[in-house]
C-alpha cells in the first residue's frame, strides 16, 4: 500500500506519526506543515489529482478547513481513503465530517495526534512491529509531553523525548527512532543521550533566564499579556514563564518573528479563543497563531526604508 501522511512539523506529536507510518506500511510519503499552511498545501495536491495516487491519505495533529472537508465529503471515492486525526478542541466542529476524528480527551486522559493515530493503526493495520512494547511506550511519552500531563504524573522522561527532537533535528530523529523501534523491545534513553540532555538542559535554563529579562507587558482585549520574542524552546519557555508570572500576566505570548506565535497560560483562561482572533487554534492553555503575511518584508521596510527617514 502507498501512504501519504500530512502532519505537524513543529513538535514530537507531529513527527511521531511519521515513525508510526513507516512501521505500519511499506511505502510512505510525508509532508510536514503548520496549521497556517496545511489548507493551501492540501488543496494544491487535491486539485492536481495527486491524492489519487495513494491508497490511504492521513492527516495527524492538524485539520483542514470546512471548504476542503466539504469537497471531500462529496467525493465518495476519495473520502473512503482519507482519515484525519486531531485533538485540538477548537476543531471539534469538524467531527461532522465522516472522515475526521477530533478527540481531545477520552477514558480519563487527554489524547494527542500520535495517540489517536496509533490506536487507529493497531485496529486497522496491526503488525508485529506496532505491537512491540517500545512503540506504545514511545507514543505514551509523546502523549504526556504534548498534553502536559507529564507534569501531573511526574514523568520527566517525556520532556527528554521532546528535547531530543531539538537536538537531533527532524530527519535524524525520524530515522533514529524508526531504527530504534525495529531493534529494541522497550523504550529507554542511553548514557550518551542523557549527557546530551543534561547539556541541553543547561542551555534551556540559560536561555529562559535571559528571555525572562525581555518580557514586554501589554494590555490587549482586556488581557494582561507578557510578550517574549524567541526562536528557541518556545513551548517550555512559555509554560515556565506563564507559571512563574501567573500573578502578573493572564498569559504569555512567545513570538517567533519568522514563524508564529505561541500562547501559554496556567490560569482558567482559554488562550485558544484569543488565538482564534488571529487565525489560530489550539488548546485552552496552549495555542498558537500565524504571523501576518509579509511581516518580514514590512519589518525590513521599517528598518531600512522608513528608518532611514527618521
Amino acid at each position: 500500500m502507498k501512504i501519504l501522511l500530512f502532519s505537524h512539523r513543529s513538535d514530537v506529536d507531529g513527527i511521531t506519526p511519521v515513525i508510526l507510518s513507516k512501521l505500519a506500511f511499506d511505502s510512505v510519503d510525508y509532508i510536514l506543515e503548520e496549521p497556517s499552511t496545511i489548507n493551501e498545501k492540501f488543496k494544491a495536491i487535491y486539485e492536481e489529482g495527486t491524492l489519487n495516487n495513494y491508497d490511504f491519505i492521513y492527516v495527524t495533529d492538524l485539520c483542514i478547513n470546512h471548504e476542503l472537508a466539504g469537497q471531500i465529503e462529496q467525493d465518495e471515492k476519495l473520502k473512503q481513503k482519507i482519515l484525519i486525526f486531531d485533538h485540538h478542541h477548537t476543531n471539534n466542529e469538524m467531527n461532522q465530517y465522516s472522515f475526521i476524528t477530533v478527540i481531545e480527551e477520552q477514558l480519563g486522559h487527554k489524547e494527542c495526534g500520535s495517540s489517536l493515530y496509533y490506536q487507529y493503526l493497531l485496529e486497522a493495520h496491526p503488525n508485529e512491529m506496532l505491537k512491540k512494547p517500545v512503540v506504545g511506550e514511545m507514543v505514551e511519552l509523546v502523549r504526556l509531553i504534548d498534553t502536559w500531563e507529564w507534569k501531573k504524573e511526574n514523568v520527566i522522561e517525556a520532556t527528554w523525548i521532546a528535547n531530543l527532537l531539538g537536538i537531533y533535528g527532524v530527519s535524524y530523529y525520524i530515522d533514529f527512532y524508526y531504527q530504534f523501534c525495529l531493534k529494541e523491545i522497550h523504550f529507554f534513553f542511553d548514557d550518551k543521550q542523557k549527557y546530551l540532555l543534561e547539556v541541553e538542559r543547561i542551555r534551556i535554563d540559560n536561555y529562559i533566564e535571559k528571555k525572562e529579562q525581555e518580557i514586554i507587558p501589554v494590555i490587549l482585549n482586556n488581557y494582561h499579556i507578557g510578550i517574549i520574542f524567541a526562536e528557541l524552546y518556545r513551548s517550555e519557555l512559555g509554560n515556565r514563564i506563564a507559571e512563574k508570572y501567573q500573578d502578573q500576566y493572564d498569559f504569555i505570548a512567545v513570538v517567533n518573528i519568522s514563524r508564529s506565535v505561541s500562547y501559554r497560560s496556567v490560569k482558567e483562561i482559554d488562550v485558544s479563543e484569543f488565538a482564534k482572533l488571529y487565525g489560530g487554534a489550539g488548546h485552552k492553555q496552549a495555542a498558537g497563531s500565524s504571523l501576518p503575511e509579509n511581516l518580514l518584508n514590512n519589518i525590513i521596510k521599517l528598518i531600512f526604508i522608513d528608518g532611514k527617514k527618521m
